[in-house]
């Protein structure tokens, strides 16, 4: 008896403790305009407004180094930077034409709403959005 009544808190702990843990959002990213970069995003809380983003790239330029930013809406309907867009450090990317950075922004991860990750180009052409991928709740 005393087991099946601990396995029951157990359960019901571990139920609260899924509801009430943090948000995590993922992106795939996609090739845009006739490029072979994609890649994935994540970002998650880091504390008391902070969040940390993690991009990764493949297929892109080895040597290259790629400005990125979080926006809001979606890749197909644009919207504004999310925090102050110094605070994104570029992408560099290898001999082998993979990319990693990890950064910690100044604002909260959010917990609802419509986010995207762009690339851009080059820091001399930020027009041109070599990827992109939406940002959803990660696990939906």
């Amino acid at each position: 008896m005393i087991r099946a009544t601990l396995t029951a808190c157990a359960v019901a702990l571990s139920a609260a403790v899924a509801v009430h843990a943090p948000m995590k959002w993922s992106a795939t990213l996609a090739p845009k305009g006739g490029t072979t970069i994609a890649g994935s995003a994540t970002v998650e809380p880091a504390g008391a407004a902070k969040a940390t983003v993690s991009v990764m790239l493949t297929g892109a330029t080895p040597g290259a180094t790629y400005p990125w930013h979080i926006h809001s809406g979606s890749c197909s309907s644009a919207g504004g930077v999310v925090g102050p867009a110094s605070a994104y450090t570029p992408i560099k990317v290898g001999a082998d034409g993979t990319g990693k950075v990890t950064v910690t922004l100044p604002i909260a991860a959010p917990d609802e709403g419509n986010f995207y990750v762009n690339i851009h180009k080059s820091a001399s052409d930020m027009g041109t959005i070599v990827s992109c991928g939406n940002l959803g709740m990660a696990g939906m």
